[in-house]
């Protein structure tokens, strides 16, 4: 029984895409265009560009767990150590964003997950002073930090 719970958690926590699709859903019930400018999968690349009359969003989205056919997957959620790792590269990714697209918005996205929240929500409020908005995603609702 212990096991079927565990699993039951572990599916509950959002994949990156499931995160994407969420927000993309989020965002253009809010009136930003994204058609078709966003990456699923293992694919490079800005994960989320959005627009709204003249501004322009860039999004590095992560999630709580590999997807089911992720090549590289070796865990059924993210420890945190990989939690940080992630947050690390999406800071950087960032960073060399906005040195190519001054003007752009910058965000990070993660699911609204308790252990992502325990490994660097502390570290979340920081982001602002960097230009850097954050979304807190989840089935009911997305959180902009």
């Amino acid at each position: 029984a212990v096991s079927s719970i565990h699993r039951q958690t572990t599916l509950m926590k959002l994949t990156e895409d499931e995160t994407v699709n969420l927000l993309k859903d989020h965002l253009e019930k809010t009136g930003w265009h994204i058609g078709d400018k966003f990456c699923l999968g293992q694919k490079h690349g800005i994960d989320i560009e959005a627009s709204k009359g003249k501004a322009i969003m860039l999004i590095e989205v992560k999630g709580a767990r590999a997807s089911d056919t992720a090549p590289t997957k070796r865990r059924e959620h993210f420890d945190s150590g990989r939690i940080k790792s992630h947050f690390g590269k999406a800071l950087v990714k960032m960073l060399h964003e906005k040195s190519l697209n001054p003007k752009a918005k910058l965000a990070i996205a993660h699911p609204n997950d308790e252990d992502i929240r325990k490994a660097i929500g502390h570290i979340i409020p920081f982001l602002k002073s960097l230009g850097i908005i954050h979304f807190w995603v989840s089935h009911k609702q997305v959180i902009e930090d």
